[in-house]
C-alpha cells in the first residue's frame, strides 16, 4: 500500500477541486473568482522584488549614492512582501481551490526555507493563527 504524503494529499485534493471549478467551455480554472490567486500571486511578486532587492543592495559600493539608494528599496520592497504576507493570511477563499492553493503555497514558502511574518507570535497576533482562521471562515462558508 502506497503512503501518501502531506504535499501529495494536498496536491490530491488541490487537483480535485480545480477539477470541481473548472468552466465548460475553456476547461480553465476560473482563478478571477476566488480572491486566493490573486492574494498568492501578490505575494509571490513581492516576494520575488524583495529578493532582487537584497542582491542590488548586496552588490552595491557601500558608501554611494546607488548604495544608499538600493538599501532603501530593500526596505521598501521587505515591508511590501510582509504586508503580501499578512493579506495572504487575511484572505478567505471562496473556492476549495483556493483553499488548498493557499495551503500548498504556504508550505512550499516553509520548505523553500522562508519565514512568515512574526511567525514566533502565538496567538491571535500571529500569522499562521491568522491564516488558520481564514481557512476555517473559507471551509464554513463553503459547507454552508
Amino acid at each position: 500500500m502506497k503512503t501518501v504524503t502531506r504535499r501529495a494529499g494536498l496536491l490530491m485534493i488541490a487537483g480535485a477541486a480545480a477539477a470541481s471549478t473548472l468552466s465548460a467551455p475553456t476547461g480553465a480554472v476560473d482563478v478571477s473568482a476566488d480572491p486566493a490567486f490573486a492574494a498568492i500571486a501578490k505575494h509571490r511578486q513581492a516576494s520575488a522584488d524583495h529578493l532582487a532587492s537584497i542582491y542590488a543592495y548586496d552588490w552595491a559600493e557601500r558608501g554611494t549614492d546607488a548604495y544608499y539608494d538600493a538599501q532603501d528599496h530593500n526596505e521598501v520592497c521587505c515591508h511590501a512582501a510582509r504586508d503580501a504576507a499578512w493579506e495572504l493570511a487575511a484572505t478567505i477563499p471562496t473556492t476549495l481551490a483556493g483553499v488548498a492553493a493557499v495551503l500548498q503555497y504556504a508550505n512550499e514558502v516553509e520548505d523553500e526555507g522562508d519565514e512568515w511574518p512574526d511567525t514566533d507570535t502565538i496567538g491571535a497576533d500571529g500569522w499562521h493563527y491568522q491564516l488558520r482562521q481564514a481557512m476555517a471562515a473559507a471551509a464554513a462558508n463553503l459547507a454552508a
